[in-house]
């Protein structure tokens, strides 16, 4: 799953590396590998669970939202900035 977000971000053109990547979700199957994929990526990374405060503070100031918390709407469309990539992995 982590690699086919990133191959879903390539096709997109979407430039990770200096990127702000956001990864809501701290799985060891998504999310973990996901936030060291992005890194490996050359992207900062952040890793938001459910004991983080100030989450749409936090996708605001994203380029890259990955959302793998399994709940779907968690992130409102007002967080986002304009032109960020949000993926889903529902």
């Amino acid at each position: 799953t982590p690699e086919a977000v990133l191959q879903l971000l390539q096709q997109r053109g979407v430039a990770l590396a200096g990127s702000h990547a956001l990864v809501i979700g701290r799985s060891r199957i998504v999310g973990s590998p996901l936030a060291a994929a992005l890194l490996a990526a050359d992207a900062t990374v952040s890793v938001a669970h459910s004991r983080t405060k100030g989450l749409a503070s936090l996708c605001r100031s994203a380029d890259v939202i990955v959302s793998c918390a399994g709940y779907p709407g968690l992130v409102r469309g007002a967080w986002v900035k304009d032109g960020a990539a949000v993926v889903s992995v529902g």
